[in-house]
């Protein structure tokens, strides 16, 4: 493959994304693929209820943030982590 800057804008269009992890797998139907258990929806709960946004409001994720809370957070039947490790990167600016 070329390096990007050697393509054209529609071949840079035409590229189709990568996506690692569970935080981008989806059902058959299309449905975000969320873990049965995990403790991340009371994370959101209490960055909502006890973290301010720029704005004064509530704060609240992103949705791809939510998707990874969720899932970093995600136990399994014994109540233990289901992740030791984890990476999140994006470009400055994003959520």
């Amino acid at each position: 493959m070329r390096p990007i800057a050697a393509l054209t804008a529609e071949e840079i269009d035409a590229l189709e994304p990568s996506f690692l992890g569970p935080t981008w797998q989806r059902e058959p139907d299309g449905a975000w693929k969320l873990p049965e258990h995990t403790l991340g929806w009371q994370i959101a709960g209490w960055c909502a209820e006890y973290l301010k946004a720029e704005d004064g409001g509530p704060w609240r994720f992103t949705r791809e943030q939510l998707r990874f809370v969720l899932h970093w957070y995600a136990v399994d039947e014994s109540g233990r982590f289901t992740h030791r490790k984890g990476v999140l990167q994006r470009l400055k600016g994003w959520g």
